[in-house]
C-alpha cells in the first residue's frame, strides 16, 4: 500500500478465490463509464486477463457475460456521474437493471468509492467479504489513484468499526433516484447486516481492524468532520482542497504540514490559506506524461486522497473518497473513509507505516509547487464553465421521463418533461444508443424513431455555451423512469449479435466449455472461417455429446443455452439461426433434464 510501484488491477478487487464465485457485489462511484460496467462483470466471470477495450470489442461476449451476471453487479452512481459513452451501443440496454442513479441528502454529490463484494463456495462454507476503498471512480482514466482491499467472514457479533460501511449499504435505496425493483433492497439489507457482523483486518504492518467512516448519510449533520486530532505531523494528499478543509487540518497542532494536490486546485485557494503548509507539492509532468497504450486523451494526474498523522511513534492513516474540502468534511457530500493504524517506524525501516516511508517512495513523483496566476480569459472560462454546471444541476432536478410507442415499421422514441432554459446555455439531448450527431437542440421536439434494440432509458445530454465555442461542453447521460419499452428488447439484441446459425453453433460450442471459452472463442477465432456449412459443422462439434455431459456432470450450465434457445425460438426471425437437426437434439436434452427435476 505504501509504494507507487505496487499496482492494483480493478478486475483483480473482483477475482473470486479458488474454489469461489462471485455470489454479489455492490459498488458506489462519482463518476462512472457505462463501458467499464459492461466490461467489467464478464473480466471477473470469464477470470480474463485481457485489457477493457479487448473486452468490449465482441457484443455477444458481452451479452452472454451479462447475462450470466444478472443481478450480480449492481452500481450506484451520482446522478451527474455518468459520462457519455464513446462509442454507441444498443448492450446498453443490458445495464438499466444494475445501474442506479443517487442523490446525496446533503445536496452535494454522491462520492464514495466503495465496493463490497460476496463470494460463496457451497452451502456448508461461510461467506467471504471483500471491500475495497478507493478513491477511483468506475472510468477509463489514468489517474494516479489510492485503494485499499481487505476481506473478512461475518462473524456472531457486531463490529463496530464495520458499522459504518453496513449503514452506507442499508442506506442505498434511499437515496437512490427510482425506485428499486425485484428483491435488490432486501438483498442490500442482507449484506449490510452480514458487512457489521465482518472484522476487516489491516493489510501487513497495521494493526487490527479497519475502521470505516461514513459521511453524509443524514442531510443537516450540522458541524464538520475531525479526521484528525492532535499530532505531530500531518500528511495530506488530495487532488481538490480548499480553504477551510486545509484550515481544519492544520489546526490540529502539528509542528509538520506537508500537502500535496493539483496546482490549478492550489492556484484558486485564498492568499495565505498554505502560510502554515510547510511543505506544498504536486505530481511532476513526467508522472501525467501520456502513456503510449491506446489510453491518450483520457484524464489523468493526481486523484489519490488520503491523510497520514503521526503522533507519539504511532501512524494513523484515512484512505477513501474525501477530499480537503468544506462540502467533504461538513458532510455535504456523501464520502467514505477508512482508518488503520500502525508503528510510525523510519523511511527505511521494514515494519514502520508512517509518513516517511511512504514518502520514500511517493516523494520522487512530486516538485515543489509554484503559484501561477489565471488570466483575464481563463477566468471568463471558469464563469461560463460555473454557469454550464448551474444548468446541470437544474437539469437533474426536473421531472424527465422516457416514452415509447410502436408504429408500424420502427418504434418512437421521446423525451417527456419540460426541460430548464438558461440564457447562455443551449441544451441538446438524444438516446445514448445514436451518434451524438443525431441530437436536438430544446426546445425542438427530442423524438427518434428507433428500432427496437435502438430503445433506451439512458439519455445524453450536452450543455454548451454557444459564444465561447472553444468552450469544453459539459455532458452527463441520465437515466430516467421509461414507460412501453418491450420485453423483448433484449431477445432483438441477441438476434443482432448472433445473426447466422455458423456463428450461432460456434457460440454454443464455446458456451458449453463455459464463459472462459467464450472469451477465447470471441477474441480469437480465425479471421478466415470454415466454410464448412453448419450439418458438417455440427456433426464434427459433437454438440450432442457436449450437451449430454454438461446435462451429467453440471446441469446449472445449461440453464444459460435454455434462456438463449428460448430467445432466439421466440418467433420466425429468430429461428433462422436454430438448425433444425440443433432444435431437436436440444429437445430431447430439455426433456431429460425437465424429468430429472420433476423426480
Amino acid at each position: 500500500m505504501l509504494s507507487p510501484d505496487a499496482r492494483q488491477v480493478a478486475t483483480e478487487i473482483l477475482r473470486p478465490p479458488a474454489g469461489y464465485t462471485l455470489d454479489r457485489t455492490v459498488m458506489t462511484s462519482y463518476s462512472l463509464d457505462l463501458e467499464v460496467v459492461l466490461a467489467l462483470p464478464l473480466a471477473v466471470l470469464a477470470q480474463s486477463d485481457r485489457g477493457v477495450e479487448k473486452l468490449l470489442a465482441d457484443p455477444l461476449l458481452l451479452l452472454q457475460g451479462l447475462r450470466e451476471a444478472s443481478g450480480r453487479v449492481q452500481v450506484f452512481v451520482d446522478a451527474a456521474g455518468i459520462a457519455l459513452p464513446q462509442v454507441q451501443r444498443e448492450l446498453y440496454a443490458a445495464l438499466e437493471a444494475s445501474v442506479h442513479p443517487v442523490r446525496a441528502p446533503g445536496g452535494g454529490a454522491l462520492h464514495p468509492k466503495v465496493w463490497v463484494a460476496r463470494f460463496v463456495a457451497d452451502a456448508e462454507a461461510d461467506p467471504l467479504l471483500r471491500v475495497a476503498v478507493a478513491s477511483r471512480n468506475l472510468t477509463f482514466d489514468r489517474s494516479w489513484d489510492v485503494a485499499l482491499v481487505s476481506e473478512g467472514r461475518p462473524g456472531q457479533e457486531a463490529v463496530s468499526g464495520s458499522a459504518p460501511l453496513a449503514g452506507l449499504l442499508g442506506e442505498l435505496p434511499r437515496l437512490s433516484q427510482h425506485a428499486l425493483g425485484n428483491d435488490l433492497p432486501a438483498s442490500l439489507a442482507g449484506l449490510a447486516e452480514e458487512v457489521e457482523r465482518t472484522r476487516f483486518p489491516a493489510p501487513e504492518g497495521f494493526d487490527g481492524a479497519l475502521r470505516f467512516h461514513a459521511l453524509g448519510l443524514a442531510a443537516g449533520s450540522g458541524g464538520l468532520w475531525q479526521p484528525v486530532g492532535d499530532a505531530d505531523r500531518v500528511l495530506a494528499v488530495a487532488p481538490f482542497a480548499d480553504a477551510r478543509g486545509l484550515g481544519l487540518l492544520a489546526g490540529s497542532g502539528a509542528g509538520s504540514l506537508s500537502l500535496v494536490s493539483r496546482p490549478e486546485a492550489l492556484d484558486a485557494l485564498p492568499e495565505g490559506t498554505l502560510g502554515p503548509w510547510g511543505s506544498v507539492q504536486v505530481l511532476q509532468e513526467a508522472a501525467l506524461a501520456e502513456a503510449d497504450d491506446g489510453t491518450a486523451g483520457r484524464s489523468a494526474g493526481l486523484h489519490a486522497k488520503l491523510i497520514a498523522a503521526e503522533r507519539g511513534g504511532q501512524a494513523s492513516w484515512l484512505i477513501g473518497s474525501a477530499n480537503l474540502t468544506r462540502a467533504a468534511f461538513s458532510g455535504r457530500n456523501v464520502e467514505v473513509m477508512a482508518e488503520l493504524s500502525g508503528a510510525a517506524g523510519s523511511a527505511d525501516s521494514e515494519r514502520g507505516v508512517g509518513i516517511d516511508r511512504f514518502l520514500a517512495g511517493f516523494q520522487r513523483l512530486c516538485t515543489p509547487y509554484q503559484a501561477s496566476q489565471a488570466s483575464d480569459a481563463e477566468d471568463e472560462a471558469a464563469a461560463a464553465r460555473r454557469a454550464l454546471e448551474a444548468a446541470r444541476d437544474e437539469l437533474l432536478a426536473c421531472d424527465l421521463a422516457v416514452r415509447c410507442e410502436a408504429g408500424e415499421s420502427s418504434w418512437r422514441w421521446w423525451l417527456a418533461g419540460q426541460l430548464p432554459e438558461r440564457e447562455g446555455v443551449a441544451l441538446d439531448v438524444w438516446p445514448v444508443t445514436l451518434p451524438a450527431e443525431r441530437a436536438r437542440t430544446w426546445p425542438e421536439e427530442p423524438a427518434w424513431a428507433l428500432s427496437m434494440q435502438q430503445l433506451t432509458a439512458f439519455v445524453a445530454f450536452r450543455l454548451r455555451w454557444p459564444e465561447a465555442e472553444e468552450l469544453e461542453p459539459v455532458t452527463l447521460v441520465a437515466k430516467l423512469p421509461a414507460q412501453g419499452l418491450p420485453e423483448e428488447r433484449m431477445q432483438r439484441i441477441l438476434r443482432t449479435v448472433i445473426d447466422s446459425p455458423e456463428r450461432f453453433l460456434a457460440f454454443l460450442r464455446a458456451l458449453l466449455g463455459g464463459l472462459e471459452d467464450v472469451a477465447d472463442w470471441a477474441l480469437e477465432r480465425p479471421t478466415d472461417p470454415d466454410s464448412a456449412g453448419w450439418g458438417e459443422r455440427l456433426e464434427a462439434e459433437t454438440l450432442l455429446e457436449d450437451l449430454l455431459r454438461a446435462a451429467a456432470r453440471e446441469p446449472e450450465r445449461l440453464e444459460t443455452v435454455r434462456r438463449v434457445m428460448d430467445d432466439l425460438m421466440a418467433d420466425a426471425e429468430g429461428r433462422e439461426v436454430v438448425p433444425e437437426q440443433l432444435r431437436a437434439i436440444w429437445q430431447a436434452v430439455d426433456a431429460a433434464l425437465q424429468e430429472d427435476n420433476q423426480r
